[in-house]
């Protein structure tokens, strides 16, 4: 999926806020984040995507990351909302 398409989707469930590459919404208390794969093109593809409890966070200490990855944008929404 693109950049533009991922944030237009995503946009109609909740705010999606930008951290240098990677993006994010919080929808029904999890959190849905995506990173794209080039930052320098606005028409680049997304990938990285992952669902997480907003409580929830990665420890790198203990090599735990918090969370389900998914493989698309759709199945990600289905996650978070299902909660």
């Amino acid at each position: 999926m693109k950049l533009k398409s991922a944030i237009k989707k995503l946009s109609k469930l909740t705010k999606v806020e930008k951290n240098g590459g990677q993006y994010s919404g919080v929808v029904n208390g999890n959190v849905i984040e995506f990173r794209a794969c080039n930052s320098q093109e606005e028409d680049t593809r997304i990938t990285c995507i992952r669902v997480r409890s907003i409580k929830d966070e990665d420890d790198s200490m203990t090599d735990y990351f918090a969370g389900v990855w998914c493989n698309n944008l759709s199945r990600a929404i289905k996650v978070a909302t299902a909660a």
